[in-house]
């Protein structure tokens, strides 16, 4: 979601342009906290408003796709206190965090996974700010990539603090053996990686009915191998979904797209 915080950059004139490890990891943390307290103001109330018209008098089946901090878990948790979620996290130190979060609720399903176009390990490269961890390689050239280092005080190639194989698996593939036969909303947040995910979907037989697909559309040049809005609207169309709603972020140029059978 680091488009959100692209307009954030005069933040940087407030640090030293050598700061220490932890320095850096403060100036992380107020830009993560900015971050939040606009969406909440901005973003999410838009977002809370389709779903609670949308889910009204369900008991919605929600499949969260780079869970993160909990973020929509918390939020569908709200819209329906009664919601099913089965939540995918492949960073090993978040997955932690959200189990002990969320052990009291049983409705609550958090699994140690990435998701993709196949199964078996795939790398992933864990970003120094968690909400931009990807599979995805990143595109060294990207200018965007570059402000972005300069906005959070680290090289463009210290970006990825760690990388490590994780278990993935598809969609298809997750669904069948969980013996899923509804989903409501199926929203991926995989920066960068959300065509793969719905390869996966689609790859095998028989074809779901997500219900609503929600994915966070990026315009910007951050990754290697990016996948075009263009692209994945022609793969969704493949398989009968077209637009159904977008949502405007608070700023930094991203939808929130919604896509409907």
């Amino acid at each position: 979601m680091f488009s959100n915080y692209i307009g954030y950059c005069h933040i940087k004139s407030y640090f030293c342009a050598s700061c220490s490890y932890g320095h850096i990891m403060s100036r992380i943390k107020l830009i993560e906290k900015l971050i939040h307290f606009n969406e909440m103001a901005i973003f999410y109330p838009q977002l809370r408003r389709f779903y609670k018209q949308y889910l009204a008098g369900t008991k919605p089946v929600i499949l969260d796709v780079g869970a993160n901090n909990g973020q929509s878990i918390d939020f569908f948790l709200r819209v329906s206190r009664d919601a099913v979620i089965h939540a995918f996290e492949p960073n090993k130190n978040l997955y932690a965090k959200l189990v002990k979060q969320y052990a009291p609720n049983p409705n609550v399903h958090i699994y140690n996974l990435g998701v993709s176009n196949t199964t078996g390990k795939l790398v992933f490269n864990e970003s120094v700010m968690d909400t931009t961890s990807t599979f995805e390689e990143l595109n060294m050239d990207s200018n965007y990539l570059k402000q972005k280092s300069k906005i959070l005080g680290v090289a463009p190639e210290d970006i990825i603090k760690e990388s490590y194989e994780v278990e993935v698996t598809t969609l298809h593939h997750f669904i069948t053996s969980k013996g899923i036969d509804k989903i409501d909303v199926l929203k991926i947040d995989t920066e960068g990686h959300e065509y793969k995910c719905l390869q996966g979907l689609f790859g095998g037989m028989p074809k779901y009915n997500a219900g609503i697909i929600q994915l966070e559309q990026h315009h910007d040049d951050m990754y290697a191998n990016k996948t075009t809005e263009e692209e994945i609207m022609h793969l969704l169309h493949n398989n009968g979904y077209g637009v159904y709603k977008r949502i405007r972020h608070g700023f930094g140029g991203i939808d929130e797209v919604m896509y409907k059978q």
